[in-house]
């Protein structure tokens, strides 16, 4: 029998760039800089929440980023 999906589910680094449809590379980025929520098991593996990770999501909604340009005189 196939276990119910609760919010609660907790997710590996893969399962959860797959649930946010973005690179691993860039998961790695955004927990090596502390800008996404997951809990640290051990020296390398951390772990994520489908809660967290969704509340996280929806608080970002809207917020645009840009790199400044050379142009801009930076």
């Amino acid at each position: 029998m196939k276990e119910a999906i609760t919010n609660d589910e907790i997710l590996t680094r893969t399962e959860a760039a797959g649930m946010l449809k973005m690179p691993r590379r860039t998961l790695d980025y955004l927990v090596a800089t502390g800008q996404i929520p997951f809990s640290r098991i051990g020296k390398r593996s951390v772990r994520f929440t489908r809660s967290r990770l969704l509340k996280w999501l929806q608080e970002r909604e809207g917020i645009e980023y840009r790199l400044p340009r050379a142009a801009d005189g930076i």
